[in-house]
């Protein structure tokens, strides 16, 4: 282009951005409880955004919502208003200020981990491993979230779902989903047994990786069953999950973007579907939004391919003697006087009575699933499945066709529970009336980056993670 052009466009291009700059036009205003972890992380150390203004704006929603919600057992205002006050300076830890709940099942020093029931009263002397890395990276312990007692079900009684408060979270980690759904916190811990983190998620439209067994540390955390237990992050996105769980593992500084690292493209990915012998428990619109996911991965590059699984029913079963026994020998001294609710005490006290034998029996039936699931992702990279074949349930439901609801909403759960395997749950689309359905995605061991990555692509296509409850 000629100067003499430039110069003919020149008061062009200057009366317009003039006039932009003059403009008083109304602007969306984004509260800081609205912005996602990295967001809120990202706005603290470019100097946007003050630890303190940050937690004072969660607190005003937690009282705004808590009252419909029950997310929390306790808040910790007086303490997160002196922890982000003293934090000065450049940031230089990761989370920097950022709230962060913790399920009631994880230690944090002086407040009781009750885990749901009244038989544990005693406060915690020392953090959680998983909460002194948290802290360590300058995230503040905003509050503990509710659980099912002693995370032995996938209801989350004391907490409603934020995007109807007549309908169920799911559970174990119901309150930390809730509180992220409703806005209170942008990142929160949550732990999974055979699917505590993903299925709350799914119910409240939030994202949870559940980590490769052993990847992330349970010392300071109420185990269920040894063989299955995980920590894990609980988030809004791919992205955010991602963040928190580098922190899990042991990064506490630099900056939020870099320390998501490099996000694997989608193209060339393959995607494995399983066959609909194994997706029969999943409802019709389940099996849809399942679809959708698979349709949008395709036209991001990715090859679908059919794959066969033993059905779920096989790792149900086996993942269901390993826990039921590991779950009553963790808590036989305790069982005297039925302090707990009867549906627990009942599974905890039938547990004891099942023959050593079996134990053994399922421990060897769970190394030939562990091999199979193995052989399958060695020919693709990722298995997509639901989350839950049923998305959403009135609050107070416990059984299904006098099936308990333990058996119903774990169909798809175990298959990565049972292997150690990582998985990562995401919203996936909605119910006619408006409710989150969710899918999952499971990958190789220590895939976690790789499942954040396809998650993510998915997600920077689609909207359903961006919905809010109207709460």
């Amino acid at each position: 282009m000629s100067h003499s052009r430039r110069e003919w466009a020149q008061p062009f291009v200057t009366a317009a951005v003039d006039a932009v700059r003059a403009a008083d036009l109304p602007q969306d205003a984004v509260e800081p409880w609205q912005l996602g972890l990295v967001d809120a992380a990202c706005a603290i150390h470019d100097g946007a955004l003050t630890p303190l203004e940050l937690v004072e704006s969660c607190l005003a929603r937690i009282e705004a919502t808590e009252p419909t919600v029950h997310a929390f057992v306790s808040v910790a205002a007086d303490r997160a208003r002196e922890q982000a006050a003293a934090l000065t300076g450049r940031p230089s830890a990761l989370l920097h200020g950022v709230p962060v709940g913790v399920k009631d099942l994880i230690d944090v020093a002086g407040t009781v981990t009750a885990a749901g029931t009244t038989v544990f009263t005693k406060p915690a002397t020392t953090d959680a491993t998983v909460v002194t890395r948290v802290t360590d990276a300058g995230g503040i312990v905003i509050g503990k979230t509710t659980t099912h007692e002693i995370a032995y079900g996938v209801s989350t009684p004391q907490t409603h779902n934020p995007w109807d408060p007549a309908k169920m979270t799911s559970g174990s980690s119901g309150g930390s989903a809730a509180a992220l759904a409703a806005g209170n916190v942008a990142a929160a811990l949550g732990t999974d047994t055979g699917g505590s983190l993903r299925l709350p998620s799914s119910f409240c439209g939030t994202t949870a990786i559940k980590p490769t067994f052993g990847l992330v540390p349970i010392d300071g955390v109420r185990p269920l069953a040894w063989s299955h237990d995980v920590v894990g992050p609980m988030a809004r996105d791919a992205r955010d999950a991602l963040l928190l769980l580098r922190v899990l593992t042991g990064l506490t500084s630099g900056d939020p973007l870099h320390a998501l690292g490099k996000m694997w493209s989608v193209p060339g990915l393959r995607v494995g579907v399983p066959t609909d012998s194994f997706l029969g428990p999943a409802r019709p619109d389940v099996l849809a939004a399942m679809d959708g996911v698979a349709d949008v991965l395709a036209d991001l590059g990715a090859t679908i391919v059919p794959v066969t699984l033993p059905g779920p029913e096989v790792f149900g079963a086996v993942s269901s003697v390993m826990v039921f026994r590991e779950a009553a020998q963790i808590y036989r001294e305790h069982l005297a006087g039925s302090p707990f609710t009867p549906d627990v005490q009942a599974f905890l006290e039938l547990g004891l009575d099942l023959p050593a034998e079996d134990y053994v029996v399922a421990q060897r039936a769970r190394r030939r699933l562990i091999q199979q699931v193995t052989g399958v992702l060695n020919t693709v990279d990722v298995l997509l499945a639901p989350s839950s074949p049923i998305p959403d349930l009135p609050h107070g439901t416990e059984s299904l066709d006098d099936v308990p609801l333990l058996a119903v909403l774990t169909a798809f759960m175990f298959p990565a529970s049972l292997t150690g395997l990582p998985a990562i749950a995401f919203p996936s689309g909605a119910t006619e009336s408006g409710l989150p359905i969710g899918a999952q995605l499971i990958g190789p061991a220590h895939g976690e980056t790789l499942l954040a990555a396809v998650a993510h692509a998915y997600q920077s296509a689609t909207p359903w993670h961006l919905r809010r409850p109207p709460l």
